[in-house]
């Protein structure tokens, strides 16, 4: 869940908008915004065990803001 507080944060930050964090099944990390997905983790079930295939949090913020647009 550290890492969803950190996206959580950097949202707070750069777009003034309260992210909401719901746990999930472990390994599961998915942002969604207005009901659709915006980003989430990807790799296989071998790369996930180091920690790989979280999405790019400047990424998400950037496709965020898009839609704020």
């Amino acid at each position: 869940m550290a890492r969803a507080a950190s996206l959580a944060a950097l949202i707070k930050k750069r777009l003034g908008v309260e992210a909401v964090t719901t746990p999930g099944k472990t390994g599961e990390f998915t942002v969604i915004a207005d009901g659709q997905t915006v980003a989430e983790r990807g790799g296989n079930w071998f790369t996930r065990g180091f920690g790989a295939g979280f999405p790019d949090f400047d990424g998400v913020v950037e496709k965020l803001l898009q839609r704020l647009r």
